[in-house]
């Protein structure tokens, strides 16, 4: 049987959700059940899809609001979205104490750094000096910079590399690392590309888009598969 993995969608002012279909071809292709989960008012129905799924995995979008991190908001900070920073979070907190597998990838790392007690740069070009532009224009499924990975990671030992290529459309990242969050790749300037948790049975999270990638190369259906794989068992 094919292991239910939640998908939470992007919210808008209008409360209209949304996920890109290239989330649900990487979890389909890797032999999941995506399953779409859209904004609602009650909270508390997060309690059966918790129950309900086998996994979960949080997607990319806009900015988080710098209040949740402790920080007044920057005039360079993006566009904010109330509503899906607090289904977000509701839906975080939930998976987290769930045990079940989670995966994050690009605001998705960044809600589970925060709902783990870190803190975000608001914004890499006016808070990081660097010369890797993170919010690449060269197409959606074109690759950016390289990763370097850590080695005796997680990451390492399932790819084998200790560099590989990836994406960027980002300019908010992790500052200050969440509790349990370990790195497992950096982009060239120092900036985390990836983490871990220690406390979590199974949490990996990507500042870049795998799934963009997955029909590229074999290295970004090995992320989306190992995390099938691990809601499966």
């Amino acid at each position: 049987m094919q292991p239910k993995i939640a998908i939470f969608a992007s919210v808008d002012a209008e409360r209209a959700g949304a996920v890109l279909h290239t989330y649900v071809h990487a979890i389909e292709e890797s032999g999941g059940l995506p399953l779409l989960i859209p904004y609602m008012k009650h909270t508390e129905f997060l309690d059966e899809i918790t129950a309900l799924c086998d996994g979960f995995l949080f997607t990319g979008g806009g900015d988080l609001d710098p209040n949740l991190f402790g920080e007044p908001i920057s005039p360079h900070c993006g566009k904010i979205e109330p509503l899906r920073d607090e289904w977000d979070f509701a839906s975080a907190h939930r998976a987290l104490t769930s045990g079940k597998p989670i995966l994050g990838i690009c605001r998705g790392i960044q809600v589970l750094n925060v709902a783990l007690g870190g803190t975000l740069y608001q914004d890499i070009p006016t808070e990081y000096k660097t010369e890797i532009c993170h919010s690449q224009t060269n197409g959606l499924h074109a690759y950016s910079h390289s990763i370097r990975i850590v080695e005796g990671s997680p990451l390492h030992a399932l790819l084998g590399k200790s560099e590989i290529k990836g994406n960027s459309f980002h300019h908010q990242a992790i500052k200050a690392l969440g509790r349990g969050l370990v790195p497992c790749a950096y982009a060239e300037d120092g900036i985390i590309e990836a983490v871990y948790s220690v406390e979590h049975p199974y949490l990996r999270a990507y500042q870049w888009h795998p799934e963009r990638l997955f029909d590229a190369d074999l290295y970004h259906k090995k992320i989306f598969s190992e995390f099938v794989g691990a809601c499966r068992s």
